[in-house]
């Protein structure tokens, strides 16, 4: 399966706030370009992607965790 970071990271980048994306992202790296750049992607995906993108996403996420090869 995905490592809990990385899971949680898309939980976080699906269903929440630019800003709760943001703070994740600072967990890990707090750089001003590295957040920037995070802000920057979290508003494009919440501006193009559909509830049904996200459920998309969300549903090969939950392939890959369940598939025995990962």
């Amino acid at each position: 399966g995905l490592c809990p970071a990385l899971k949680e990271d898309f939980e976080i980048f699906l269903d929440q706030s630019v800003t709760d994306y943001v703070n994740f992202i600072k967990q890990y790296k707090e750089d001003t370009a590295t957040l920037k750049n995070a802000e920057k992607l979290k508003k494009c995906a919440d501006d193009k992607f559909t509830e049904e993108d996200k459920e998309s996403i969300k549903s090969l996420l939950e392939k890959i965790e369940a598939s025995i090869g990962c």
